[in-house]
C-alpha cells in the first residue's frame, strides 16, 4: 500500500522532471542553439550557430594509461602518428565499379565477374581488401579494357602520343584517377612510358589505352 509521503514524493519528482522538459533542450545540454532553432541563435560569421567555450577543445586531454599484468604501461612502446600517415589503404572490389565510372565514364564489363579473383567477402561481411598476384594481374587487364573503350573514338588518341601531347594526358588523368596532383616526376615518368617505352606498339590509340590502363592499376588509384 502506497503512503501519502510515498505519493507527495512521486509527484515532486514528476514535476522537477517536467519542468526540465519544458525548457529549451539547449538549456539541459548547455550547447548553443543550432542554426534555425529560433529563439536563443547565435550567429557566427557565416550566420550559424556558434560552440560555446566550454566544449571547444582548447587543451590537449589528459591520456589514460592502462597497466599490464606486469605493472608496465600499455601505453609506454605505443608510437604517435603524425595526422594523414595511415592511408594507402587499399579499395575493395565494392567500390571499384563506381571508381571506373567517375574516372572513364564507364564500367569494364569483365569487372562483374571478377570477384573472385580479389576475394570479394561475403554478403554482409566486411574485410580489409588485399591484393595478389592474381587481383594485380585482374586489375590491369580490367583496366585495359575499361581504357579501351575510353580511348577508342576520341580524336585526341587518334595520333601517336608525343612529349606535349603525353605530358597533358598524363597530368589530367592521373590528377582525375588518383584525386590528386601527380609530381613532374611521375608526369615525367608517364611521358617517357607513352614516348619511349611503347615504341613497338603500332596502333596510337592502343599505345594510349596502355598509359591509361598503367595510371588505372597504379598503387596511388588502388588505394584511398
Amino acid at each position: 500500500m502506497i503512503t501519502r509521503k510515498a505519493l507527495f514524493t512521486i509527484a515532486l519528482l514528476s514535476t522537477t522532471v517536467l519542468g526540465a522538459c519544458a525548457e529549451e533542450s539547449d538549456q539541459l545540454t548547455g550547447r548553443a542553439s543550432r542554426p534555425g532553432s529560433g529563439a536563443g541563435e547565435t550567429e557566427g560569421e557565416n550566420g550559424g550557430g556558434t560552440t560555446p567555450e566550454a566544449l571547444q577543445c582548447t587543451v590537449k586531454p589528459d591520456g589514460r594509461a592502462y597497466v599490464n599484468f606486469d605493472g608496465a604501461k600499455l601505453n609506454e612502446r605505443r608510437v604517435n602518428e603524425n595526422v594523414g600517415v595511415n592511408r594507402a589503404r587499399l579499395k575493395p572490389y565494392a567500390v571499384m565499379a563506381g571508381e571506373y565510372q567517375r574516372v572513364l565514364g564507364l564500367v569494364p564489363a569483365s569487372l562483374a565477374a571478377a570477384g573472385g579473383s580479389f576475394d570479394e567477402p561475403p554478403a554482409r561481411w566486411y574485410a580489409e581488401a588485399q591484393h595478389s598476384g592474381v587481383s594485380l594481374n585482374a586489375i590491369f587487364a580490367i583496366s585495359f579494357e575499361g581504357c579501351q573503350a575510353y580511348t577508342k573514338t576520341a580524336a585526341e588518341y587518334a595520333a601517336a602520343p608525343t612529349a606535349e601531347s603525353a605530358a597533358k594526358v598524363c597530368t589530367d588523368l592521373m590528377r582525375k584517377a588518383w584525386s590528386r596532383s601527380a609530381s613532374p616526376e611521375e608526369v615525367a615518368s608517364c611521358t617517357t612510358l607513352a614516348t619511349t617505352k611503347l615504341n613497338d606498339e603500332p596502333d596510337a590509340r592502343r599505345k594510349w589505352t596502355y598509359v591509361c590502363a598503367s595510371i588505372l592499376s597504379s598503387s596511388q588509384f588502388l588505394t584511398f
